[in-house]
């Protein structure tokens, strides 16, 4: 079997800047009026593990998911993956990122294992949700396990619905794939309004391990919300970060 080549968004670190309006002498040497000024290095991330326990420190950070889309779109690895895939979306991948029909979930797999191809081993990738099990055990999907190549979507799925605030606490998934047996498929980023999702989908049937659940300490609790018969409920639950293999 083929595998799909390493795409690693952090190739070249990302780095965030506290930035100032330029002053007006700065603005005449510079001549560009939309410049900004770095005054100070915030965060340097240089792997998977530190973005996920910046985005849990952090929360929103556009600038990270504008990098890593900038990223995708020029890099060479990413376009050969691509290419492994068909030109034309399956229409209930396509069905499934528009609609997410539980309904659809076999059909999904069975397009994945016929159009898509297993990743290399030590792809890393985002997840965001709950892990459901102790540290050390493993699991196996039923159903088609969604992820992403930036944790700022991760995290905003992990939110989505309530999940979060149901679940009592918030887990940022960074997932490695090793011995990579299930097939994924990689949907394109740009002509369709989820491409900003950046999102690599395995068939079910993917074993995923524990390595780690650490619970990270960010100087402020992250509160949750959710609905409720009309109501808007918030409260404060922790944060862990999960680090699992994938196959």
């Amino acid at each position: 079997m083929n595998n799909l080549p390493i795409v690693n968004v952090f190739e070249s670190p990302y780095e965030l800047w506290e930035e100032r309006d330029q002053t007006s002498e700065e603005i005449m040497q510079s001549g560009d009026f939309h410049q900004r000024v770095k005054v100070k290095l915030e965060a340097k991330v240089s792997n998977h593990v530190d973005a996920a326990k910046h985005m849990i420190v952090k929360v929103v950070d556009n600038q990270l998911e504008r990098f890593i889309k900038d990223f995708l779109n020029q890099s060479l690895s990413y376009k050969n993956m691509r290419e492994e895939m068909p030109s034309q979306t399956p229409k209930s991948l396509s069905d499934y990122q528009r609609k997410f029909q539980s309904s659809t979930f076999e059909q999904v797999s069975i397009d994945i294992n016929n159009y898509g191809k297993a990743l290399s081993e030590g792809q890393y990738l985002f997840h965001g949700g709950l892990y459901p099990i102790n540290m050390g055990e493993s699991f196996i999907t039923e159903r088609p396990f969604s992820t992403s190549f930036c944790p700022q979507i991760a995290l905003r799925n992990a939110e989505w619905g309530g999940k979060s605030y149901d679940a009592g606490e918030i887990n940022l998934f960074v997932l490695r794939t090793a011995n990579p047996q299930t097939k994924t498929f990689c949907f394109r980023l740009n002509g369709t309004d989820k491409g900003h999702e950046a999102e690599v989908l395995f068939a079910a049937g993917a074993k995923i391990t524990l390595r780690s659940k650490t619970k990270i300490k960010s100087g402020k609790a992250y509160k949750a919300c959710s609905q409720y018969a009309g109501r808007f409920l918030e409260k404060e639950i922790p944060f862990y970060l999960v680090e699992v293999d994938i196959s």
